[in-house]
């Protein structure tokens, strides 16, 4: 029998590109189990304060940052004014981002995951395969618990991240399951049309719109009912997927989203410009940062990721200057180069110090927003990391880790903290502490091998 392939992007196109993100409810047909969940979560949610809590995960590629101290001079200068709510990690390692299959920049982009990747045929810069990721990702993880009830489980922007001629395991961060990669929007403007359509729309407009998306929503389910006994097992699983989402969609219409007024404020991203040109990263980059800071403000969504550009990232920086140039060459590249080549580090040390103003700015605009007696910022987790540490050992040791934020008073921030020796402390302990100061208690994740429990140093 062949196989039935159904897009979940087709009903979404059809149902006029509204978000997802709201759990399953019974009237709906989710499961005993599905429906557990979510009455914890949403006990969870009546504990908490007013002011919820929200994580982002920030990738920037190809490692390549220099050592940083804790006077943070150098390339992290731009750091210095938010010391006091950022912690700086060095030591941590990243060993079961080395486990085959794989080549280091595959493997370490599933380092959400906290697991090897699956066996497949996906070609690594050395000519390794690999498949997809093994597992869910933080990410993703949170999202199934503080993302419920929000308009968006989860936002997903992308930095002309899609490279090699398409989605692949070198261009995502995020994962449901295992093989279950989650895409970046890529085109901010996509992005301000799908999560901020709602928002201030008339309240006699937005009835008949969830009207004619409902009707819409109705059809389709009609569709896969009449076709569900008729495919094999596997692809019968493929259609309940669906048809989950699609009851994604039903709630979320009941659920627009914030409220303007007070801190959520209509964004405004501007005149559209070519999102695939070089010269505009950083746009596009600011762009993604003010939709993300703004969503959270607005509560339309408490988890995402801002992934600027592709595992191994070969790409120039036009927009920026090395010795009075544009720096042109291949990032990729010039991180492929002998610590000796100071022609190409200092090229590079230009570019890992703008990442870290790019880092700052988001700083400044989620501490620029107050909630009681502390700002946003204090409120939320991020945590940015690179896939391997340097590009010319492709070593996933020592790589540097800022988490920002006090996830609601958890963490202790203004520290610098080295863990000494190549085993002392896992990254999966880190994504581990993370899990529990968002209150998604957890005693392990991903591989057990890899994680002895959360980092003692971070709590408050």
């Amino acid at each position: 029998m062949g196989k039935i392939i159904l897009p979940r992007r087709t009903f979404l196109r059809a149902a006029g590109g509204i978000s997802l993100g709201l759990p399953l409810m019974s009237s709906l047909g989710c499961s005993s189990d599905q429906q557990k969940v979510y009455e914890k979560v949403a006990a969870q949610r009546q504990s908490l304060d007013k002011f919820p809590k929200r994580f982002l995960a920030i990738y920037t590629p190809n490692g390549n940052y220099e050592t940083p101290t804790a006077s943070l001079d150098g390339q992290w200068a731009a750091l210095k004014p938010w010391k006091d709510k950022i912690n700086i990690l060095t030591g941590i390692d990243q060993s079961v981002c080395a486990v085959p299959p794989g080549e280091p920049h595959q493997s370490g982009m599933a380092m959400m995951t906290g697991r090897p990747l699956n066996q497949g045929t996906q070609v690594g810069g050395d000519g390794s395969l690999a498949g997809w990721a093994s597992g869910i990702s933080m990410d993703q993880e949170l999202a199934n618990t503080i993302g419920l009830g929000t308009k968006r489980k989860s936002l997903h922007a992308g930095v002309q991240s899609t490279a090699y001629g398409g989605t692949e395991v070198r261009t995502v961060i995020s994962y449901e399951g295992s093989d279950q990669p989650v895409a970046n929007t890529t085109d901010p403007f996509v992005m301000y049309a799908d999560v901020f359509s709602d928002l201030g729309t008339d309240p006699e407009g937005l009835a008949r719109l969830k009207l004619r998306r409902s009707s819409v929503l109705d059809a389709v389910k009609g569709r896969y009912n009449a076709i569900s006994s008729k495919v094999s097992t596997e692809d019968k699983n493929k259609l309940d997927q669906h048809l989950n989402a699609i009851s994604e969609v039903e709630a979320a219409l009941k659920n627009p989203g914030g409220v303007i007024g007070g801190n959520c404020q209509m964004p405004d991203p501007g005149a559209t410009f070519d999102v695939n040109d070089p010269s505009n990263f950083g746009k596009i980059g600011k762009i993604h940062t003010d939709l993300i800071v703004m969503a959270f403000a607005c509560d339309l969504t408490r988890v995402a990721t801002l992934q600027w550009s592709a595992a191994t990232n070969n790409r120039p920086y036009p927009f920026l200057e090395y010795n009075g140039a544009p720096i042109t060459d291949d990032e990729h590249s010039l991180g492929h180069m002998p610590d000796s080549a100071t022609d190409a580090w200092g090229k590079l040390n230009v570019i890992r110090t703008w990442y870290n103003e790019q880092l700052a700015y988001l700083l400044s605009a989620l501490d620029s927003i107050p909630e009681g007696d502390g700002t946003m910022l204090d409120n939320t987790v991020i945590m940015r990391f690179s896939e391997i540490a340097r590009g010319n050992t492709h070593s996933h040791m020592d790589t540097p880790f800022v988490v920002a934020g006090k996830g609601g008073g958890y963490f202790k921030t203004g520290q610098f903290i080295d863990y000494p020796g190549p085993t002392d402390k896992y990254h999966n302990d880190l994504l581990l502490s993370i899990f529990n100061a968002m209150g998604v208690e957890k005693t392990v994740w991903g591989d057990p091998a890899f994680c002895t429990g959360e980092l003692s140093e971070l709590k408050a």
